[in-house]
């Protein structure tokens, strides 16, 4: 009978068999004595023991005393019960293995490392008889309170299935290995959750491209390429799941013997099992079947083509079968055209569109189908129901018959374009040309048209003969013939109609001065001139409207203005008098810088409050009220009074006098006077109190010449007035007819928006093609280079010949986007733009080692967009044409420069009183000064191609941004001494 403990001790506390018997253990008859004396580190550890889910076995001092849990006694020798081994010494509890397992234990106590084992051959003895079972384990030391190891706990785990199953799986594998290796079909075993390539058969490297040094490698390590393809996953399912997989015709891009490839396989993963049922891996059965699914493909495309060449075509196009012109085929396009949708497919045509009973095409479509022979029309008028409303449509369109290899026509094809605002634009045009000749006729300005580079004078009217002074003969000769004075006297208005036929941009200026032999004698006239281009369906300028008003009397009348003007200024100087006006409008003083000294302010336009602040507060409300007394009634205002100087505080009095001018509606307009300083005056008087007779006499004197005087400035300012009132009429009259000549003008550019986007449009088509050419190219080259032989010279040509035609097209784009005026007008900071281009630029600029020197540049009013694109070419070109064995240096510098120190050639678009200078500055090759005008002509090359790249449109592309933003580009050069490119901006 086993004695039951009476203590309780938590340390043995558990729910465990092995704790219930350890608890019930009389270990007073023990060598450990009772638990209430055993050592703290064996009650630790025998808490964890007995708690623990893992197997573990403690061996207790010098005697080995045994303890287990029950997660260790399915490995117990079954002989003994385990009420029997507990707390005795470990070998008499394993006999049979205490000669592997005792010296070990003898080891740890001995105070050296724990050991470690795994998969270790650990002989288990049952019922007298041996069996091998393989343990990974652990021996480690406990310490007892003295930090000596008392003794060793055991951790271990029986892995004889692994072991076991392991070995299975390598015979399994060896086995499968030679079937694989020895098969006709590719083959290949992969292992693990990485799918390394265990084994990989002929037939298989072949089929991937690769050699044996692939094996015993992960399936991506050794097939990079296909990290972005689902492989790896799909092998992992079936790895997981058990089920085969099959994959038919995929494709796959491939680095066969180091050359990209692209074929067609189909494959198949099935899991391999072990004897346990277990999956340690997949074996693939792969076939390339590129060959099959190729020629099926070139059957499928030559099927297809024909369908896709109606339904991607650019224009409206259909397919008529039979004689019942039954709908086969049919684009969004024809469909749109119809104003159906695509339920007419399959249907006759006269069912398809009924409204076509009773108009001609139906006998047409049945003649070409009789006789085989195509038919044509150009605009031809069509009646269709559009969104339910009948109307008529004008159409280009063609019927084509198709034959079959027995040479019948079995089918029509139709190609449509619509027509039908061309030919509604063409009348509107003649229309409008007719009207624009009857304006032309009546109009009160010189208008004519030169034509071509000869400048040919064609349709002038009456007033532009009388202007040419020549009779009505001038038409039909060149200009320059019917006024040699334009080269005789030096004038620029020939080379400036030459850069507007050249640019195609307008050129305006008001009030030019022109040297005329008017009637035979030589005149002065001055005139606004306005010089439009017009431009023919290609975009191409073919002629020049020039409109002239003759503006001679303004002008002199102007200048006789300014003359006056400065007469007065210096009398009013001499007089040592300030001026001031003020806007009835918005209250805006302006003083002359004698008037703003005074006051002390340091500009000379201020609000009236701020005026009125100078003005002493006892005098301040009386002035207020006077002035604004001779604003409202026009009348005369004569006023003394006291002011501070806003920065010295100093004071003076000022005696001021002014008229209000008004309208002739009576309506106020401004005010304006004089001002003077009688500050020295009135010293005077308290000074010499003893001479105020006299003083006053003189005094008064003066105020009498000093009334003459405002009286004759009066009487000036009224004829000034009368003056103004001439030219704001002349004014009006010039507003009127530029109205209606912009009116004329828009109508044409609006034309020419159209023309620029069919060129838009016609070039995207252009890159369609392009592309395909490029595109068989690499087919062929990928497929067929080893063949070609020498033809692969001729192929890489054509390549070449389609990328160079490719850039050309986008350069056009970029060409026709740009409008001549800026649409998109924000602030745009060149220092921030120019340091994007050079960040784009950034590999060319490392591999030429190129140094670029930037100033801080400005920020101006444009268009972000387009300015890229000018710093962009600009900085381009400085790199590409640089001189061979020299290092590019390219400097961009930026001044402000006034309209006075422009130099003389250079004519900006937009007027202004200072310009942005910059300018680009590089050391490469240069070019003919000769060719500094040339260089801005789209498709001019000083360069053969094969020396350097590009279209020639970059330099045009840079001259027509700078024009929309009404600036001028110049050029300037000598041969291997770089090239300076100056951008004049309007400030």
């Amino acid at each position: 009978m086993k004695a039951k403990a009476t203590t309780h001790y938590p340390f043995l506390a558990g729910a465990g068999e092995m704790a219930e018997i350890t608890r019930n253990h009389d270990w007073s008859k023990t060598l450990l004595g009772p638990p209430q004396n055993w050592p703290q580190a064996l009650r630790v550890t025998l808490s964890l023991l007995l708690n623990a889910r893992f197997p573990m076995v403690l061996f207790w001092g010098p005697q080995h005393l045994c303890f287990y849990n029950d997660a260790y006694r399915p490995s117990l020798n079954g002989e003994l019960a385990p009420a029997e081994t507990v707390g005795k010494p470990g070998a008499q509890v394993w006999p049979g293995t205490w000669s592997l397992v005792g010296p070990l234990i003898d080891q740890v106590l001995a105070g050296q490392e724990a050991i470690w084992r795994e998969d270790q051959l650990v002989p288990v003895y049952r019922s007298g008889q041996a069996t091998d079972r393989y343990w990974t384990f652990s021996y480690s030391p406990v310490n007892d309170e003295s930090g000596q190891p008392a003794g060793v706990l055991v951790t271990g785990l029986d892995t004889t299935r692994q072991v076991l199953t392991r070995r299975a799986l390598e015979e399994s594998e060896a086995f499968s290995r030679s079937i694989v290796e020895h098969s006709p079909v590719a083959k290949a075993v992969f292992i693990g959750q990485d799918m390394v390539i265990r084994t990989a058969n002929e037939p298989m490297l072949q089929l991937w491209g690769k050699d044996d040094s692939v094996l015993n490698k992960p399936f991506m390590e050794a097939m990079p390429e296909l990290l972005t393809t689902p492989q790896l996953q799909r092998m992992r399912g079936v790895l997981a799941s058990g089920e085969t997989f099959h994959q038919t015709e995929e494709r796959f891009e491939l680095i066969r013997y180091g050359q990209p490839y692209t074929g067609y396989y189909e494959y198949t993963y099935k899991a391999i099992q072990a004897d346990d049922g277990s999956r340690y891996g997949i074996i693939c059965v792969a076939t390339e079947v590129t060959a099959q699914v190729l020629a099926r493909q070139t059957a499928q495309a030559s099927e297809a083509s024909f369908r896709a060449l109606i339904e991607e075509a650019p224009v409206a196009t259909c397919l008529f079968v039979g004689p019942q012109m039954r709908v086969e085929i049919v684009n969004a396009m024809m469909v749109t055209a119809w104003g159906k949708d695509f339920s007419v497919k399959n249907k006759p045509l006269i069912e398809a569109l009924p409204e076509l009973e009773g108009q001609p095409f139906l006998d047409i479509l049945a003649n070409v189908y009789a006789t085989g022979v195509a038919y044509e029309a150009k605009a031809a008028p069509v009646d269709l129901v559009i969104d339910g409303k009948l109307a008529t449509y004008y159409y280009d369109f063609t019927y084509k018959p198709l034959r079959n290899e027995q040479g019948e026509v079995w089918a029509i094809i139709n190609v449509s374009i619509n027509v039908t605002d061309r030919v509604l634009a063409a009348r509107q045009l003649e229309a409008s040309e007719t009207k624009l000749r009857g304006i032309i006729a009546s109009a009160p300005a010189g208008i004519g048209l030169f034509v071509g580079r000869d400048l040919i004078i064609e349709t002038p009217n009456q007033t532009f003969i009388d202007i040419v002074g020549k009779g009505p003969a001038i038409v039909g000769l060149p200009l320059r013939e019917a006024m040699p004075e334009l080269v005789t006297e030096g004038q620029p208005f020939l080379h400036i109609l030459d850069q507007v036929f050249t640019t195609g941009v307008e050129f305006q200026s008001p009030g030019s001065q022109v040297k005329i032999v008017q009637n035979g004698i030589m005149t002065d006239r001055y005139y606004n001139i306005t010089y439009t281009p017009l431009f023919d369906p290609q975009g191409r300028v073919y002629a020049i409207l020039d409109i002239a008003i003759d503006v001679t009397e303004q002008i002199k009348a102007q200048q006789a203005l300014e003359e006056t003007e400065a007469e007065l200024r210096s009398a009013i100087e001499l007089a040592e008098l300030g001026t001031w006006s003020v806007d009835a409008a918005t209250g805006l003083v302006s003083l002359s810088e004698r008037h703003a000294q005074w006051l002390g302010l340091a500009d000379c336009d201020h609000p009236l409050p701020i005026w009125l602040a100078c003005v002493s507060q006892p005098d301040r409300e009386r002035i207020e009220k006077a002035l604004l007394v001779s604003l409202q009634t026009g009348g005369a205002y004569q006023q003394t009074y006291t002011i501070s100087n806003a920065r010295t505080g100093q004071q003076l009095i000022l005696q001021a006098v002014g008229q209000t001018y008004a309208t002739k509606a009576g309506q106020p307009l401004h005010f304006a006077g004089t001002v003077q300083d009688v500050t020295a005056q009135r010293d005077l008087v308290l000074a010499l109190a003893n001479q105020v007779q006299q003083r006053t006499q003189e005094l008064d004197l003066t105020n009498e010449e000093l009334a003459q005087t405002i009286e004759e400035l009066a009487a000036t300012n009224e004829e000034l007035a009368v003056t103004n009132e001439e030219i704001a009429s002349s004014n009006e009259e010039y507003v009127a007819i530029n109205e209606e000549l912009n009116a004329t003008i828009s109508l044409l550019n609006r034309s020419n928006e159209n023309l620029q986007r069919f060129a838009y449009v016609a070039s995207h088509d252009l890159q369609e093609p392009l592309r395909k050419i490029q595109q068989f190219g690499d087919l062929l080259k990928t497929e067929h280079a080893a063949a070609l032989g020498s033809e692969l010279v001729y192929l890489d040509r054509m390549q070449a010949a389609a990328a160079r035609m490719s850039t050309l097209i986008r350069d056009l784009l970029s060409y026709a986007r740009i409008s001549t005026r800026v649409e998109i007008r924000e602030p745009v900071s060149l220092s921030q733009l120019v340091a994007h281009v050079l960040t784009d630029l950034e590999l060319v600029i490392e591999e030429t080692q190129a140094q670029i020197q930037v100033d801080h540049l400005p920020t101006i009013i444009g268009d972000g967009s387009q300015l890229s694109q000018l710093f962009g070419n600009l900085l381009g070109n400085a790199l590409k044409f640089r001189r061979p064995g020299v290092a590019p240096l390219i400097e961009i510098k930026a001044q402000l420069v006034s309209l006075a120190d422009l130099p003389l050639s250079v004519k900006p678009i937009r007027s202004a009183d200072f310009y942005h200078q910059l300018r680009v500055m590089d050391n490469g090759i240069g070019f003919e000064p000769q060719y500094s005008q040339r260089i801005f002509e789209a498709f001019q090359r000083l360069h053969r191609k094969h020396e350097y790249a590009g279209t020639g449109i970059g330099l045009s592309i840079s001259e027509r941004v700078v024009t929309s933003h009404g600036g001028v580009i110049t050029a300037s050069s000598e041969p291997g001494q770089g090239a300076t490119f100056t951008i004049y901006l309007p400030a």
